[in-house]
């Protein structure tokens, strides 16, 4: 009896396998694009909060700086209108011979009735020495009264006192009345127009990780700080804030104080 021989199947060739090593391909490739994408979407995403939330944040603090000085003017305005006494004043005040180079700083203090208070300012001389019986007006982050802006924004303001300008301050040399000196007192007296220079700096604390510092802080490691020094030199307001990273924004204004009648020859 014969065995009959045993036959293997035959092999059925076909292209499964290769089918779906080509769709994991795929599906891996379409995986890796979607996630680069997706992180190019976020990048743009979060450039774009950026520069948006910038552009708010210099928004509100040029309305703090323009809000300060329109309220300020005003205010000295009414004063002036009110014939108020001449050192209640600020251009009264700064105006006052003795006070040519001084620098004169408040807060923006929302809560108080005026913004000038000879009571509530820090002023400074000609020699950058702090008058001990005036230190009361530099902001202090730590205090909700001096923040504006639904409590966002501290706004400091500086007025300095630059010099008089005498009614014949521009007339070249040689003319008839180059060699007269003027008299300075009683009622021949030359009378000037005195210029002075307004910086008023906002800023928000809040977006910065810099220390509020205490209220009596003099240092540049502190917001409060910063707000003490000077407004020219090497180490300033603005130079202070931004070594911090605090955003802040500073405006300024050339004010010149006029007496009626008067023309300011030297003046601009």
């Amino acid at each position: 009896m014969m065995n009959p021989k045993a036959t293997n199947p035959p092999k059925v060739s076909t292209s499964l396998d290769t089918q779906a090593g080509a769709v994991l391909i795929v599906v891996l490739l379409v995986l890796i694009l979607i996630t680069i994408v997706g992180a190019v979407a976020v990048r743009q995403s979060t450039t774009d909060l950026k520069v948006a939330t910038a552009d708010q944040v210099n928004k509100l603090l040029f309305q703090a700086n323009d809000a300060a000085l329109l309220k300020v003017e005003k205010e000295d305005r009414i004063s002036s209108a009110n014939n108020r006494e001449k050192n209640d004043t600020l251009k009264g005040y700064i105006s006052s011979s003795e006070r040519e180079g001084h620098k004169i700083s408040f807060c923006v203090r929302p809560r108080s009735t005026e913004l000038f208070n000879i009571l509530k300012i820090s002023e400074i001389d000609q020699n950058n020495a702090l008058l001990t019986n005036k230190n009361n007006g530099y902001c202090n982050p730590n205090d909700s009264d001096d923040y504006v802006s639904e409590g966002r924004v501290i706004t400091q303001m500086t007025f300095v006192r630059s010099g008089t300008q005498g009614v014949f301050s521009a007339e070249g040399s040689g003319t008839s009345s180059d060699n007269v000196e003027p008299a300075t007192t009683g009622v021949n007296a030359a009378i000037g127009c005195t210029t002075f220079v307004g910086y008023v700096t906002s800023v928000i604390p809040a977006l910065s990780s810099a220390p509020l510092g205490s209220p009596s802080s003099n240092n540049t490691t502190s917001i409060s700080g910063c707000f003490k020094q000077l407004r020219t030199g090497n180490n300033t307001v603005d130079s202070c804030l931004a070594a911090l990273s605090v955003p802040y924004q500073t405006q300024q204004q050339t004010y010149i104080n006029q007496p009626v009648g008067v023309k300011c020859v030297s003046g601009s």
